[in-house]
């Protein structure tokens, strides 16, 4: 049973997750837990610049820090637990699980430090509990919040994610100006594994069957995935708008939440869709939708049952949980997510 952990009400906490983005926002029920329970405390969040946007606008937290250590170096852990140490935190919540973020809080003489402890954790913890790996992310950080803080923790609380009224903004502007008009769908083939993606000819299928059901898709993506969303452009019938690039991360959350549905890898933009209430059709291959799937949210899953499912393998020979799901049982998926009306923010 780990040691609870008491602190003024008014007291100041650090939270750290430097995770990529769909892995920070299922740690927003987590959050929000944090912040039912220290109403008056003053709460700041680091995280890895990359992942910055997607939580900048989060009323939950008083200041959103930007983490500058992460595979840096000794040198660099050192500097960063300089800077924290003279912020004065009373309590520390990691839910990052390196090595490194755990040392820079110990270093960082923050007497209250909470994470997790497999693997020699412990030893820089006040305390905590093992992470459970066969357990959702989401559940497994409110978890550590019920086994050593004094407070109710609800775990049906869903996950979130602000939207920029400046982005909501230019993403109606952007949409005003489509042709064909909405509404939309979303396409997102990239993940940030190769053997998260499904094929290129399978989502051009996809956007052709959704342009038959009156439904204009759009491709969506960073920079560096165009040429994965041009390639199944170039496999379509119709031609899709192609946005691959052309919205920041607050836009992208913006036009999440403005299309139908959206058809994704295991992705980060697969939970921005989940975050602002949008309905997701979600292929999964070598990862379990049990585990990093959207969090108390309905989303629908398509995974083939194959001995191999789910080996969470970056690399793979055969790929066939990607290579042989077959565009009918996606279609299928798709129809079925498509066939009621849906309410816009």
């Amino acid at each position: 049973m780990a040691s609870r952990i008491n602190i003024k009400p008014d007291a100041r906490i650090l939270v750290v997750d430097l995770a990529f983005i769909g892995d920070l926002l299922m740690s927003t029920p987590a959050f929000t837990n944090i912040r039912k329970g220290y109403p008056d405390a003053v709460i700041d969040l680091l995280v890895s610049p990359a992942s910055r946007p997607v939580v900048e606008h989060n009323k939950i937290f008083d200041e959103i820090l930007t983490a500058h250590y992460k595979r840096k170096g000794w040198t660099a852990v050192k500097k960063e637990a300089s800077t924290m140490a003279e912020r004065g935190y009373d309590l520390a919540i990691c839910f990052h699980r390196a090595h490194g973020s755990l040392l820079m809080l110990m270093l960082a003489r923050i007497r209250n430090r909470i994470g997790f402890t497999h693997g020699g954790r412990w030893i820089f913890t006040t305390a905590g509990v093992p992470f459970q790996i066969s357990r959702h992310r989401a559940w497994n950080h409110l978890n550590l919040l019920d086994k050593t803080l004094p407070i109710e923790i609800d775990f049906n609380t869903p996950m979130s994610l602000e939207l920029e009224p400046d982005a909501i903004h230019a993403v109606e502007g952007m949409l005003a100006n489509l042709l064909p008009s909405g509404p939309w769908a979303g396409i997102n083939p990239n993940a940030s594994w190769h053997t998260k993606r499904w094929t290129p000819e399978g989502y051009a299928a996809v956007g052709d069957f959704l342009v038959d059901r009156g439904l204009t898709p759009i491709l969506i993506g960073s920079p560096n995935e165009k040429p994965v969303c041009d390639h199944v452009a170039s496999l379509m019938k119709s031609k899709p708008v192609n946005l691959t690039g052309e919205t920041t991360l607050p836009e992208l959350a913006a036009l999440l939440s403005k299309i139908e549905v959206l058809v994704t890898n295991d992705s980060g933009p697969m939970h921005m869709a989940q975050a602002v209430g949008t309905r997701v059709v979600s292929i999964f291959g070598p990862t379990d939708p049990l585990r990093c799937g959207p969090w108390q949210n309905i989303f629908n899953p398509v995974q083939m049952n194959l001995d191999c499912i789910k080996c969470y393998r970056k690399s793979c020979t055969h790929l066939k949980c990607m290579c042989e799901l077959s565009v009918e049982e996606v279609l299928e998926t798709v129809a079925n997510c498509i066939s009621f009306p849906q309410n816009h923010h």
